[in-house]
C-alpha cells in the first residue's frame, strides 16, 4: 500500500512536508510546493492521503475535482477524526503509540499522519457522491464525400450503439441503475451519455469488461461533490422516516422517532446526493416513502442508496387527505415547521402516512415487550429491525447482542487505552536503561579486551616458563650442578622479564585509570578533546570525525596552504596546536589571523595525554585562545604603527627632495 503523509509548512505560498511510505518503509521524505505536489500524486497515484485537517490540502471545489479526478481511487484520510471527535495529531500521536511529533517540525508531523493512516486510524472524507458519468463517442468524426465515406460513416456509428448495448447489459447483470442519453445518427448512435448511479470505483470494473473497438472511445468520470465530507462516528438519530416528492421541483421531509418534523424543504436544485447526504448526516433511516404508486423511480434509488424499507400508498394520495394528514399530525407533535408549499406538502404527507402506518406500530410493539429499563436509543434500534421486517423478540436479541458487543469493546478499549499508557512509560524507561545498558556495554568490551591481553601475556610467560621447566628437569640429569648453575642464571633473568612485564602491566593499569580520569573530565565538559593529525592536508581533514569540541592538533604544519586553513575553518575547532607557528607558510599563517582561528604554540598551553586521549583542560584553553588573540592584536597594533611610520617618513623624504631642488 502507498501512503502519502502531509503538514503545511507555510500557507502562503502553499508549501508541504510530504512522506511518502510503502509497504511500512519510508522511501520518499521532502518539501513541495503546491504544483508538485499534486504532479506527484498524479504520477505516484497513492492508495491513501493522509492529512491532519482536510482543509489545508484542499480549499476550493475546483482543487477537490483536480486531486479526484486525477486519481478518483485514491482515499483521503483526516487522521485526527471526524467532526464528533476531533483531536490533536499530537494526542492522536500519543493514543496510537507512535512517536509524538514535534508541532514546529513538519517533517514529523507528516510522518506521524502516514503513520497513524497505516495503522486504520482517522476518519475518510468522502469527495465522490454515488454517480459516475460514462461517456461512449467515435474516435474521429467522419468527413464529407461520397458513397465510401458514408459506409465508413454508418460503421462508426454501429461501433457506438454496439458499445452502448454492451454496457447496458454490464451495468444491468450488475443490477447497477442509470440513465442513457444517445445521439442518434445513420446506422447506429454518434454518441451515448450514461449516468451509472453507483461510486467510481464501483462502475470502472465494468466498464473495463466491454469488448474495446478500435473506432470507438469510452471515457468514465466520477462525479466529484462541491464540498468534502467526514463520516461521523458519534451515536446518530435512530428510526427517520423520510419522505420524497420527486420532480422539477423535488422536496424532502424527515420525522425522527417521535414525529417531530427535523427536515423540511424544497427546491429545483435539490439532487438525489443532496438527498442521500442529507439524511445520512442526520440519523439511521428506517423508512423512505412517497405518496404515489407506482413508486417513481428517484425515490427507489434514493431508499436503495440508504438501506431503508420502501413504503408506497395502495393507491395515490388525494389533495385533500394530504392536507389533513398534515393538518392534524403537526397539531399533536411538538415541534417542527409547516409546508411552504405543495411540494413540500407532498413529502410531509407520505413521511407522516409511512410514520403511522409503519414506524410507530413498530416501535409500540417493541415497547411492550422490552425489558423494564432499555434505553429509548436500544428500543428504536430494536423498531428498526422490526420496520425491516424481523419478529420483536428477535429484534430485541440482537440488540441486546449488540448492547453486549459494544459494552465489550468499551472495555477492551479502556484496557488497550490503558496498555499503550503503561507500554509508553515502559518503553521510555527501557530506553534510558539501553542507553546507559550501552554505555556500560562498551566500558565491559574495552576492559574485557585489556583483561583478554594480559591473559594471553601471562599464558606466553606461562609457556615459556614450562619450557624453561622441561629444559631444567632434562639438564638436571645428565649434568646436575653446571644446569643448575645455568638455569639459576636463566630463571633470574626470566623473573626479571617478568617482572618487567608486571612493572609493564602496572603501566598500562595506571594509563587505564588516567584514560578513565581524562574520560570522566571531558564528560563533566570541563575538558576539551584533542585531535591529532600529522599534516593539515586535505586527505587527512576530510576523513576526520569530529565531536562538537575539540582542539585540532598538527604534528607538522609546514605544508600548509590557504585551502587548508579554510577546512579547518568548516570543522569549526576550538583552537589549532601546533609545535612552532614560525614553520607555517606565511600566506596560511595570515588566513589563521584573518578567519581567527586561534593557533597555539605546543609549549604554551598544557596538553593531558593517557594513551591516545588527549584533552586540555577548559579553563587553560581559554587562557591560552586569549593570549593568542592579544598576541595578534598586538602584533597587528604593532604592523599598523610600522605602517604610519613609514607613511610619514616617506612623506619628510618626498618634502627634503622638493626642498632641495
Amino acid at each position: 500500500m502507498l501512503i502519502v503523509g502531509l503538514d503545511v509548512v507555510k500557507k502562503d505560498p502553499p508549501e508541504y512536508a510530504v512522506v511518502v511510505r510503502e509497504d511500512g518503509e519510508t522511501i520518499v521524505e521532502k518539501r513541495l510546493t503546491k504544483p508538485e505536489l499534486l504532479e506527484l500524486l498524479a504520477s505516484i497515484k497513492p492508495d491513501i492521503i493522509a492529512v491532519d485537517n482536510i482543509y489545508e490540502l484542499v480549499s476550493t471545489t475546483d482543487e477537490i475535482k483536480t486531486l479526484i479526478k486525477t486519481n478518483p481511487e485514491v482515499r483521503i484520510i483526516q487522521v485526527t477524526g471526524g467532526p464528533d471527535d476531533s483531536r490533536s495529531l499530537q494526542k492522536a500521536a500519543r493514543e496510537a503509540g507512535i512517536d509524538v511529533p514535534d508541532p514546529r517540525d513538519p517533517e514529523a508531523e507528516a510522518l506521524a499522519c502516514a503513520l497513524l493512516a497505516e495503522m486504520g486510524e482517522g476518519t475518510e472524507a468522502f469527495a465522490l457522491e454515488d454517480e459516475t458519468i460514462v461517456k461512449i463517442g467515435r474516435i474521429r468524426k467522419p468527413g464529407s464525400g461520397g458513397f465510401s465515406q458514408s459506409r465508413y460513416a454508418r460503421n462508426l456509428h454501429i461501433s457506438v450503439k454496439r458499445a452502448t448495448e454492451d454496457l447496458i447489459k454490464a451495468l444491468e447483470s450488475e443490477g447497477m441503475d442509470y440513465d442513457v442519453k444517445v445521439r442518434r445518427a445513420e446506422g447506429g448512435y454518434a454518441s451515448a451519455e450514461f449516468t451509472v448511479y453507483e461510486r467510481y470505483d464501483k462502475v470502472k470494473p465494468v466498464v473495463s469488461r466491454i469488448k474495446r473497438r478500435p473506432d470507438v472511445k469510452v471515457k468514465i468520470e466520477p462525479v466529484v461533490r462541491d464540498r468534502i465530507t467526514l463520516s461521523p462516528r458519534s451515536h446518530r438519530a435512530e428510526l427517520l422516516t423520510i419522505g420524497v416528492d420527486p420532480g422539477t421541483t423535488t422536496a424532502l421531509a424527515v420525522l425522527d422517532a417521535d414525529g417531530n418534523v427535523i427536515e423540511l424543504k424544497s427546491s429545483k436544485d435539490l439532487t438525489t446526493s443532496d438527498i442521500i447526504e442529507r439524511v445520512e448526516s442526520l440519523g439511521r433511516p428506517a423508512v423512505v416513502a412517497t405518496d404515489v404508486t407506482p413508486v417513481p423511480k428517484a425515490v427507489e434509488r434514493i431508499a436503495k442508496s440508504l438501506g431503508a424499507r420502501l413504503y408506497t400508498p395502495k393507491r395515490d394520495m388525494t389533495v385533500d387527505e394530504k392536507r389533513e394528514l398534515v393538518k392534524g399530525h403537526l397539531s399533536r407533535v411538538k415541534r417542527g415547521p409547516t409546508p411552504s408549499d405543495t411540494h413540500q406538502r407532498d413529502a410531509l404527507a407520505a413521511a407522516i402516512k409511512a410514520y403511522h402506518t409503519v414506524v410507530k406500530p413498530a416501535v409500540a410493539k417493541v415497547e411492550r415487550k422490552a425489558p423494564e429499563g432499555l434505553k429509548r436509543r436500544h428500543v428504536l434500534r430494536a423498531a428498526s429491525y422490526v420496520v425491516k421486517g424481523l419478529p420483536v423478540t428477535d429484534a430485541l436479541r440482537i440488540v441486546e447482542e449488540e448492547r453486549a458487543t459494544e459494552r465489550k469493546r468499551e472495555e477492551s478499549e479502556k484496557e488497550v487505552e490503558e496498555y499503550k499508557r503503561r507500554l509508553t512509560s515502559t518503553e521510555k524507561k527501557l530506553a534510558r536503561y539501553e542507553e546507559k545498558l550501552e554505555e556500560y556495554r562498551k566500558e565491559i568490551e574495552h576492559l574485557e579486551r585489556t583483561v583478554e591481553r594480559l591473559k594471553a601475556e601471562r599464558d606466553e610467560l606461562r609457556e615459556k616458563l614450562d619450557e624453561v621447566m622441561a629444559e631444567i628437569d632434562e639438564l638436571v640429569e645428565r649434568k646436575i650442578e653446571k644446569i643448575l648453575r645455568a638455569k639459576d642464571a636463566e630463571i633470574k633473568r626470566l623473573r626479571a622479564e617478568l617482572n618487567k612485564e608486571k612493572t609493564r602491566r602496572m603501566e598500562l593499569e595506571r594509563e587505564l585509570r588516567e584514560v578513565e580520569r581524562l574520560d570522566k573530565i571531558v564528560k563533566s565538559g570541563k575538558g576539551i578533546p584533542v585531535i591529532t593529525v600529522r599534516k593539515a592536508s586535505h586527505d587527512e581533514l576530510s576523513e576526520l570525525k569530529t565531536p562538537d569540541r575539540f582542539v585540532l592538533a598538527v604534528e607538522d604544519p609546514s605544508g600548509m596552504s590557504p585551502s587548508n586553513v579554510e577546512e579547518i575553518e568548516r570543522l569549526n575547532p576550538e583552537a589549532v596546536v601546533v609545535p612552532n607557528p614560525d614553520h607555517i607558510p606565511e600566506e596560511a599563517l595570515e588566513e589563521f589571523r584573518d578567519r581567527r582561528i586561534p593557533l597555539l604554540r605546543e609549549d604554551h598551553v598544557k596538553i593531558l595525554r593517557a594513551g591516545h586521549l588527549a584533552l586540555i583542560r577548559e579553563k587553560d584553553l581559554e587562557k591560552a585562545v586569549e593570549e593568542a588573540l592579544n598576541r595578534w592584536e598586538r602584533e597587528e597594533r604593532e604592523k599598523e604603527k610600522e605602517r604610519i611610520l613609514e607613511c610619514i617618513q616617506e612623506y619628510q623624504r618626498s618634502r627634503e627632495r622638493k626642498l632641495f631642488r
